[in-house]
Parts: C-alpha cells; sequence; structure tokens
C-alpha cells in the first residue's frame, strides 16, 4: 500500500477492520462416526486451473471531509433487555482421520489408529507411525516412522486406504521415503479392486482390516460362577485358584472364534497356546475353550471347531458349553439407608496439571455427598487424596465403601483408580479394567458399561460401590500389610484420560482429556462406608 494514503483512506480501512473482528470459540473433535462406502471417494477430481489474477486498481483521490454538525441531545437510556442464552458452539469443520479404532488383518497384526499416530503390533515387535497429515476425501495419511522403529526408522510413509462393502483396506504405499514431501508425492495405490490387486510395485491386495470383537467385549459371570473380562486384546478370568490371563492374537467375527496367548504368569498352562469358539443365540452368549494348551498359534487355530449345534450336551470337548452372563453395576445413592458412616478427614492432598486455587479444598470431600458440581476437592490431570474415617470400613456382607464424583450426566465421566490402607503406609489397589477402544476429546463421553474398578462411573449423587472381598489373594492381603477387617485410609488417584496409563490387563486408559486449566481431572464429592468396624 502506498505511503501516500490519505488520512480518510486509513480511517475507512480502520472502520472496516474493527468491524470483521469476532470471538471465536473452538472445541474439542468429536469422534467420526462410522465410515461407510459413500464416504469414499474412488478418485479424486483434477483440480481446474486457476484463472489469471488481474491488475489492481489505483485508489481514487478521497474528498475533502464536509464540516461535522452540530450533536444532537442525548436520549434517555433505554432499560436494558434480558441477555440472551447463549447459543451451543457449532461442531469444529475439521474432522479427525475417519478411519480411527482397533483392527486386526490377516497376518495377525493388531493396528490401533488414532488422531496422532498409526500402532502396528505383531510377533516381529511393534511399529509406530507419527500422523503429519492426511486427507479424508483422497483417502491418504502422511507419517513420521518412530525413531525406535526396528525398520526404516525416522524416514517417512505413506498410508492409502479404502472401504469396500463396509470393510476397510489399506496398502502403505511408501515406508522408508526420505521426507514428508517425498511420502506424500508417491502416487496413491490403485483402489480399483482392493481384495485382488493395485497395491505397490508388486500389484498385491491391499491388506483387510477387521474391526475388533466389540459384540462381546464386557464383563462376565459364567453359569459356573466364574469372572471373565473380555477387552479387544485380553481374555482374563481372575480366580482364587490363580489369575489366567490370554492375550488375543487373531479373531474372527463371523465364524466367531478367538485365538489368545497364555500369559507366561498363567497358573497352569503358561505360554501356551488357546481358541475360544462363542455362539451368540437367543441374546446369550456361550463360549468353548476349545484349545487351551496348543504348542503354537497354528496349532490352536487348526484345533477342530466346537459343536455349536449341541450347546447343552457334549458340544464342547464331551462337555456343556458355558453361558456368559453380563454383569451390570448398580449405584448407591448418597441418601441410601445402607451408608453408615462419612470420611472424617484427609491426608496426602496432591494436586496434579489444570486446577485452579478456588478448587482446591479437600475439605469438600468430607462429610455426606453433595450431589453437585461444585462441592468438590479437584484432584487435576494425576493428583490424589487419601480419605481417612472416624471408625475404619471393614470387610462385610456385599460393598463396603462407595465413592462420589460430580458428573453432571451419564457419559461425561472422569475416573481415577482407588487404593485401601489399614496403616497409611501400605496401600493396595483394586483391579480396574477400560475396555473402551478410542480416545475421548475434553468434552467427550464414555458408554460406562466398560468402566470396570475406577471410581467415577456414575453420575453426581450416585457413587460406585467397592467390595474389599475382590482383593483377598492378593500379596499385601497374603502377607498382612493390609488388613481387609479395619481400612482406615481409602486413596483416590485421578486417571490421566490421554491413553498413556494402561489398566490391570495391559489396554490404554481414556477418559475426557483435555478438560482445561481450572478444574481438571478427578472431582471428588465424598466416600461413603457401608460396612463399619465395630
Amino acid at each position: 500500500m502506498k505511503k501516500t494514503l490519505s488520512f480518510l483512506f486509513i480511517i475507512t480501512v480502520l472502520i472496516f477492520a474493527v468491524s470483521c473482528g469476532s470471538d471465536k470459540k473452538t472445541g474439542e473433535k468429536l469422534p467420526d462416526s462410522e465410515v461407510t462406502d459413500e464416504d469414499v471417494v474412488d478418485e479424486p477430481t483434477e483440480p481446474t486451473e486457476p484463472t489469471e489474477p488481474t491488475e489492481p486498481t489505483e485508489p481514487t483521490e478521497p474528498t475533502e471531509p464536509t464540516e461535522p454538525t452540530e450533536p444532537t441531545e442525548p436520549t434517555e437510556p433505554t432499560e436494558p433487555t434480558e441477555p440472551t442464552e447463549p447459543t451451543e458452539p457449532t461442531e469444529p469443520t475439521e474432522e479427525p482421520v475417519e478411519i480411527i479404532g482397533r483392527y486386526m488383518d490377516d497376518f495377525d497384526t493388531s493396528h490401533i489408529i488414532t488422531e496422532t499416530e498409526w500402532t502396528s503390533r505383531s510377533s516381529y515387535g511393534t511399529s509406530v507411525y507419527h500422523i503429519s497429515q492426511y486427507d479424508n476425501e483422497q483417502d491418504f495419511i502422511i507419517a513420521h516412522n518412530d525413531s525406535e522403529k526396528s525398520w526404516d526408522p525416522d524416514k517417512w510413509s505413506r498410508f492409502d486406504y479404502t472401504v469396500k462393502n463396509g470393510a476397510v483396506y489399506y496398502c502403505q504405499t511408501a515406508y522408508n521415503a526420505e521426507t514428508e514431501e517425498a511420502a506424500l508425492a508417491t502416487p496413491a495405490a490403485d483402489k480399483t479392486d482392493p481384495t485382488t490387486k493395485g497395491c505397490g510395485d508388486y500389484d498385491s491386495p491391499w491388506t483387510k482390516l477387521h474391526k475388533d470383537i466389540v459384540e462381546i467385549i464386557g464383563k462376565y459371570k459364567d453359569n459356573w460362577g466364574g469372572d471373565h473380562i473380555i477387552s479387544n486384546t485380553a481374555w482374563f478370568q481372575p480366580s482364587a485358584w490363580g489369575d489366567s490371563l490370554f492375550h488375543i492374537t487373531q479373531y474372527d467375527s463371523v465364524d466367531n472364534f478367538i485365538i489368545a496367548h497364555n500369559d507366561a504368569t498363567h497358573p497352569w498352562n503358561p505360554d501356551k497356546w488357546s481358541r475360544f469358539d462363542y455362539v451368540v443365540k437367543d441374546g446369550k452368549i456361550y463360549y468353548c475353550q476349545i484349545a487351551f494348551n496348543a504348542e503354537t498359534e497354528e496349532a490352536a487355530l487348526a484345533v477342530t471347531t466346537a459343536d455349536r449345534d449341541d450347546l447343552e450336551g457334549e458340544g464342547c470337548n464331551h462337555n456343556p458349553w458355558s453361558e456368559l452372563i453380563e454383569v451390570v453395576e448398580e449405584p448407591v445413592d448418597k441418601d441410601d439407608a445402607k451408608i453408615v458412616a462419612w470420611a472424617t478427614g484427609y491426608e496426602n492432598y496432591i494436586v496434579g496439571e489444570g486446577v485452579s486455587e478456588e478448587w482446591q479444598t479437600p475439605e469438600k470431600a468430607l462429610g455426606k455427598a453433595k450431589g453437585d458440581s461444585y462441592d468438590v476437592v479437584v484432584l487435576g490431570d494425576g493428583g490424589s487424596i487419601v480419605l481417612t474415617f472416624a471408625k475404619p470400613i471393614t470387610d462385610g456382607e456385599g460393598p463396603d465403601f462407595a465413592v462420589f464424583e460430580n458428573s453432571f450426566n451419564d457419559g461425561f465421566l472422569e475416573i481415577g483408580t482407588v487404593e485401601v490402607s489399614s496403616d497409611g503406609e501400605h496401600f493396595i489397589a483394586f483391579d480396574h479394567y477400560y475396555l473402551g477402544l478410542e480416545k475421548i476429546g475434553g468434552t467427550g463421553s464414555h458408554d460406562s458399561s466398560l468402566i470396570w474398578g475406577f471410581a467415577g462411573k456414575f453420575k453426581q449423587g450416585k457413587g460406585n460401590m467397592f467390595d474389599l472381598a475382590d482383593l483377598e489373594g492378593k500379596p499385601e492381603v497374603e502377607d498382612g500389610s493390609v488388613d481387609l477387617e479395619a481400612i482406615t485410609h481409602v486413596k483416590i488417584v485421578d486417571v490421566i484420560g490421554d491413553g498413556s496409563q494402561s489398566d490391570t490387563i495391559g489396554d490404554p486408559i481414556y477418559d475426557p482429556y483435555p478438560t482445561g486449566e481450572i478444574s481438571a481431572g478427578f472431582d471428588l464429592d465424598a466416600i461413603a462406608v457401608i460396612n463399619e468396624k465395630e
């Protein structure tokens, strides 16, 4: 712009700039909806040639300003109107990668795709790719190979993907490009027929990604009284005779079977292989562990399928199949008569990240739960607190105590782990399982049926209960470090919900994250006593 612009022209520009100001609100990305065939753009259209820009015209000379008129007498101010209710912020226009989720491929490799990473795990190791850019219309992802990757560390990769008949296929078109630009410039794979050709120099079939085994993920009791926790990566059977952990390596949600590697700590068949067949019939789930000590994964896969037409006779190794009965957890209301006492003191309040001073009042966690959003102490990301009691909590009939958080609905749940002690020094944690599959944004929601053993599962005014009997058999109980008949301290530790922490069986834990810099993390309302030592 020429320095000789007149004063009036500058004033005009300033007025225009002020009038164009806006107060923008940004929102957390929401999880993408289920990918469908219609979402896929098979071939990007050729961009049109840009038109030649026109030559800018010379600004006209401004006219002489007129003499200002005499100001009029100001009118009486009118009564201010009632402010209108603020409108809900609009959803952000930028969407995350559309194929976010967990998958298995036909080569027994698991894939976890998030907003920022593509992680592949197999018997050969783990490969992490850090996503730098993506295009949900042209269906590709550019990623930087992690520096710890076994092959081609610090190189660049390009993943092309497509969706056909409801299934996701991908081709790693580039895997060792020297730069991000070189990976981006790699020609896209041919998506005409991904099931038979089009990927790479050898025109190979694309790799099919099978969705998770979500139809049977959950917590169950079987008809013999056994416990089962099934996630996307593990089948866990805790027991007084020893905990059996099976690491899922492959599954088929069409033929309904799961192949798993017995954990090295398995009490009877460590490092062997198992096969679970299952049937969903008339709203019920039945399973048969048809193999439990196979020498190899291939041997477990080759075992003859259990007889699905004989669930109640001899169809499972000459025995009936076992029914999996879903466990439903109920909360306790703050006014329930079974509550006999509340916490009376606190120790070791450690404030985590993202808590302003007005929320750092641990005394608000003492006494009866208020059941609102404000009368709480906030732990912050990774923070913790220990509450104490006038009389010890004891292991009685059913649940023994309950923890109350302040969630305003059934989905926006900030969770924490729970530990107990009988001397304030030696603590033991309740087992906890997070069976969800994807990250949750700062304003996102859980399916609470996927949360087990955490505090914060229910909305305000409703506490989730804990039974000290669930800790029997733990080493700290066996050696006398923790006396379940006289619990004097309960510790709540906030879970940082970005997936960096793992649950009891090694799965990542998610909750709303990030939630700001004022009242982040777990909000403790109160801890109630149900069984009190006399």
